[in-house]
């Protein structure tokens, strides 16, 4: 059998395995034994994961390696990240993926009507703790923000867990989703917000030098339909989905080594801070 090593996220490493039969996976195999239950837990997601629209590679079998390390198979799916095909696309067909991806995501049915807000509180209170020796007055102040929000409208849903351009793949017009993560809360909201992440503070252009204007336009319009999307069929989330981004960003922070990714971060997340400021104001 043919093995090519592919990389991976967080330590996993992915394989393009080529059987002699031409028959083509990718197996993921877990960074250590300790990771086996988030990884096991990340195929589960997968595997379940149910969208009469956007698909996802069919998960094939799993195991564990004579090392005791788990791992999954799945369907090998050739196609180009979002975040490629966003530099190239026509602005015209822009419009009808964002509809896709809004439509099929936003979930009006939840496993409970009920919130268990303390999920969010306790996930606060750690970044706070985490974070306050920096002193930063833009932390701060998200912090005070994140803090008196009402996150009840956060209804636990089927959620990717962490939804960039680069998880969304395009092949022959269909979308399929990869890289399932487990997640500290599954809801929508979270799933949009991370897509917000790319398109409205460019996360993964971030170190692109040769990013064209055009595609920074297109992430642009990218954004301001996806959010136009979300008003329309689901307007009483719109400004969720701006908290939800400005917790991603925080959570960030514990992770930032560089002064170029810290002073862009910190820079982003006062743009969001002040974009839901000026909502709010609106709003009342």
């Amino acid at each position: 059998m043919k093995i090519t090593d592919l990389g991976g996220h967080s330590g996993c490493k992915i394989l393009l395995c080529e059987k002699n039969n031409n028959e083509i996976f990718v197996r993921k195999i877990s960074s250590d034994k300790n990771y086996n239950k988030r990884l096991a837990v990340q195929a589960k997601k997968q595997a379940t994961y149910s969208n009469p629209n956007i698909k996802v590679p069919k998960v094939l079998q799993t195991g564990y390696t004579d090392d005791g390390l788990f791992y999954f198979d799945m369907e090998y799916v050739q196609g180009i990240t979002m975040a490629e095909y966003i530099k190239t696309i026509e602005i015209g067909k822009v419009r009808s993926i964002c509809e896709s991806i809004v439509n099929n995501i936003v979930s009006r049915d939840s496993e409970n009507t009920d919130v268990d807000e303390s999920i969010f509180t306790t996930k606060i209170a750690s970044l706070k703790e985490k974070l306050q020796p920096q002193n930063n007055p833009v932390i701060n102040d998200a912090i005070e923000l994140l803090n008196k929000h009402s996150w009840k409208r956060f209804r636990k849903t089927q959620c990717h867990g962490d939804l960039t351009l680069e998880n969304i793949i395009v092949k022959d017009n269909q979308l399929y989703l990869i890289d399932f993560l487990d997640s500290f809360y599954d809801c929508w909201i979270m799933d949009i917000s991370t897509i917000m992440q790319d398109v409205q503070t460019m996360w993964s252009y971030r170190h692109d030098e040769e990013a064209e204007i055009n595609t920074k336009l297109r992430l642009l319009v990218f954004r301001d339909i996806l959010m136009d999307t979300v008003k329309r069929v689901s307007p009483e989330d719109y400004l969720e989905v701006y908290y939800a981004l400005l917790l991603k960003l925080i959570r960030i922070f514990p992770y930032t080594k560089d002064k170029e990714t810290y002073d862009f971060l910190n820079d982003k997340t006062k743009s969001i801070i002040n974009i839901i400021r000026e909502m709010e104001v609106c709003e009342h």
